[in-house]
């Protein structure tokens, strides 16, 4: 596998190159090492300045083989900022926890995610608990979200007209998890719901993170519109 491609494919630029590429075609894997390169050591590409210390991520596939990254860098400096590094506590690249996160922002549960992207339960499952902590968060915007064409944008338009909940990006979501705004609750799971999520959005590190909390709250009112009617009218008469 030619390396300078994979360096054009990933968005891989000086001064890190890619200095091995390790496939293993019977389990379907792929390890891709990174380092910065040792100057003066003109045609080797595996000349890189430090051995040792490194950090591993589970990256997005790489064709049809599952991705892992190793970066080789010294102990005590920065991870590179970019899609294909990641936060040293995390178990997932920046560019794969975006996707992750984005999955989860569309209500789906932990068991779908890892199942089409093929990713373990355990991490997927270590990844949330980070997210839901403020352990994770910082560096997973690094990678743009995937676009909205115009016909998935109208079919949001309608499933929100549907639902007569203002959208995600409305304020008063916003200030329910800040506790700017409370309701009339009598509804004990939606109370212990919000007193969790409430924890988990002042934790959070980036707006990535609060707006899934935030979605995770609107699509409490959109699958429970009996138990919780009388908390989404006061929602429609607080927006009117």
């Amino acid at each position: 596998m030619n390396h300078e491609s994979v360096e054009q494919l990933m968005g891989v630029v000086s001064p890190w190159i890619i200095h091995d590429i390790r496939i293993n075609q019977n389990h379907r894997r792929v390890e891709v090492c990174i380092g910065q390169a040792r100057s003066g050591w003109f045609g080797s590409r595996r000349a890189i300045q430090h051995f040792g210390h490194h950090k591993t991520w589970r990256h997005t596939n790489l064709g049809v083989l599952k991705c892992t990254i190793r970066i080789d860098y010294p102990e005590g400096d920065e991870l590179p900022n970019a899609p294909w590094s990641g936060d040293a506590r995390a178990p997932f690249s920046n560019a794969l926890g975006q996707q992750v996160i984005a999955m989860l922002t569309e209500g789906m549960s932990l068991g779908t995610i890892a199942r089409l992207l093929e990713l373990d339960a355990d991490m997927l499952w270590q990844f949330k608990h980070g997210l839901d902590t403020g352990k994770l968060g910082s560096n997973l915007n690094q990678t743009t979200s995937p676009d909205i064409s115009p016909d998935m944008m109208s079919v949001l338009t309608r499933d929100q007209q549907k639902s007569a909940l203002p959208a995600a990006d409305i304020a008063i979501w916003r200030e329910l998890l800040t506790g700017e705004r409370d309701l009339d609750m009598r509804n004990l799971g939606l109370r212990l719901l919000l007193m969790r999520l409430r924890q988990q959005y002042a934790m959070a590190h980036d707006e990535e993170v609060r707006m899934l909390k935030i979605q995770q709250l609107r699509r409490y009112f959109e699958k429970n519109p009996a138990t919780a009617g009388r908390e989404i009218e006061q929602i429609r008469e607080a927006v009117q």
